[in-house]
């Protein structure tokens, strides 16, 4: 007879315990037996559940009292409050304003903001706006301006902006907006009120609102599309180290008057000034280091009796008195055919020490530079901003720059921006053999940046022998769009297929010949000029506002 077999069943060690209780002498181990181990593991198993069950649960309450301990939900208003009024400087002020309504806590933050700014962008402006800043009403401007004023706290305004086109008729407001910024003790006064109307009278600067006291605080001031009848002692300058005038009728004896008030100024600006024929000091100016000149057509002059260590004109082009204390040179000028010729016939006696210069000028005349006796032994950065206009054939060289290397030997970086406004073709083999210069070694230029590559044959001769020639060159940037010098409303759909050839050229040429892999070339497609404005593909202040949308878009 076989004995029997195991059952095939797994039996918990509890099921069995109970299954041996029930089944005693007097019942055989068969269907009863078996019957009292199936009840019994099953009433094992349900236990075992719940005590996994209960386990479980536990650790979850275990875990979230854990986090409850060591991660406190922090609130945006816990934070601390110079971190918050970071946060609300970073907004426009119409935005900052609206954050008031948020909570009690928030309600005042705004109010201890340091920087106002009112402009069309900042009170109006948003994404759904469709007016245009030319049809708000002033008194809409004004009533928000002075909405934002009189809830403001009135502590701590570090600089308070205005720009808007206002006049003389809203002085009462801007007086007040004034007397608000002096009580705050501001810092820095933007006042811009340039006009679409000039024939209304512009804004006269209430020089009486400041005394000794009151003015001491002001540091930087700009003043746009406004009338300065000052008196003889401007108190209001004392403490000045920054100004700014734009479009400001104001003769020479009346900007001298002001500037001798101006005792510890820094930076001097001067935009669109059209009655100045001449700018001169009555007393050195110790502290004036920078000094911005632009688009004063009249202006004949330019006395520099101060020590200069950078300057910035642009406009017709007038003699320079020798400053042996300039540094930092920036020259732009219609009057300037050649570039080359007026870097060496015109700076070297007047700038011996000339550490960074930048030079716009329209290129209608090659240079005949035939020894350069002067180096820029000083000349660190090289920027130049050349237009070669013409409306036939162009007759300049651009591999003339190449005299460049050896006229600054102690060169640095080097920038050539171009718009070749004349009948462009693209370098071919058919041209005719690439040029090729005496070895010039240079070994400190380490960065070059040049713009307006069209790919033509003397571009490419130039940037072949930069390369070759800078042994210690770091990085190389070729872009085919003229991103600086261009007049831009005049770009067509033949300037963007001339991009396309630029990047073809610099690709084929320029890159194969880069060994030390220092080049990178802006890449332009076809796709990308076709259907489209070429000028919204160069445009700088187009790109920044489509930035600004794209920005806008993705929040």
């Amino acid at each position: 007879m076989m004995a029997p077999t195991a059952p095939s069943f797994f039996v918990r060690p509890f099921a069995l315990r109970q299954a041996l209780r029930y089944a005693g002498d007097d019942h055989p181990p068969g269907y009863f037996a078996l019957h009292c181990i199936t009840v019994a593991n099953k009433r094992g198993s349900d236990q075992y559940r719940w005590k996994a069950k209960r386990k479980r649960r536990s650790n979850k309450e275990l875990r979230r009292s854990h986090l409850k301990t060591k991660r406190p939900r922090l609130q945006l208003c816990d934070l601390p409050s110079d971190i918050l009024h970071y946060i609300i400087s970073q907004l426009p002020i119409k935005e900052a304003v609206r954050t008031s309504i948020l909570s009690k806590h928030w309600k005042y933050i705004w109010c201890f903001r340091k920087s106002l700014e009112f402009s069309y962008k900042s009170l109006f402006k948003d994404k759904r706006s469709i007016i245009p800043n030319h049809l708000v009403k002033k008194q809409d401007l004004i009533e928000r301006v002075d909405t934002i004023l009189n809830q403001h706290s009135g502590i701590g305004v570090e600089k308070l902006e205005v720009y808007f086109s206002l006049h003389n008729e809203h002085a009462e407001y801007i007086d007040r907006w004034l007397k608000f910024a002096i009580a705050a003790k501001t810092k820095q006064l933007i006042l811009d009120f340039t006009f679409v109307q000039p024939e209304k009278e512009p804004y006269s600067f209430p020089f009486q609102l400041f005394d000794a006291t009151t003015g001491s605080h002001l540091q930087s001031m700009k003043l746009g599309s406004v009338s300065l009848k000052q008196p003889a002692d401007i108190k209001v300058l004392r403490n000045l180290t920054k100004l700014e005038l734009v479009d400001v009728n104001m003769t020479n004896e009346e900007l001298e008057t002001m500037l001798s008030n101006c005792n510890v100024l820094e930076f001097l600006g001067i935009s669109r000034c059209l009655m100045l024929t001449s700018l001169r000091t009555r007393s050195p100016l110790n502290h004036l280091n920078h000094l911005h000149v632009s688009d004063c057509p009249l202006l004949q002059q330019l006395e520099l009796s101060f020590g200069l260590i950078t300057l910035e004109y642009e406009g017709p082009l007038i003699p320079l008195a020798s400053q042996s204390t300039l540094r930092n040179v920036s020259i732009k000028s219609s009057d300037i055919c050649s570039a080359l010729a007026y870097i060496f016939t015109k700076l070297p006696s007047t700038l011996p020490c000339l550490e960074m210069l930048t030079i716009g000028c329209e290129e209608f005349e090659r240079a005949n530079i035939l020894d350069m006796p002067l180096k820029f032994t000083y000349l660190r950065h090289l920027r130049l901003e050349l237009n070669f206009a013409s409306l036939e054939t162009r007759t300049t060289d651009v591999l003339d720059l190449a005299c460049l290397l050896e006229a600054a030997p102690y060169m640095e970086s080097l920038e050539i921006h171009m718009w070749m406004d004349c009948n462009l073709e693209r370098y071919r083999k058919c041209h005719g053999d690439l040029r090729r210069l005496p070895s010039c070694p240079h070994p400190h230029l380490k960065v070059v940046n040049m713009t307006g590559f069209y790919g033509q044959k003397d571009q490419v001769e130039l940037a072949l022998h930069i390369l070759e020639n800078s042994s210690a060159l770091e990085k190389m940037m070729i872009n085919p769009k003229p991103t600086v010098a261009a007049i831009y409303v005049y770009l067509t759909l033949k300037d963007g297929l001339c991009f396309v050839d630029g990047y073809k050229v610099a690709q084929k040429y320029i890159v194969q010949a880069d060994h030390g892999d220092v080049v990178d070339v802006v890449k332009v497609r076809h796709r990308d000029v076709k259907n489209v404005f070429t000028f919204t593909l160069v445009d700088p202040l187009y790109i920044a506002l489509k930035a600004e949308r794209d920005g806008e878009a993705s929040l």
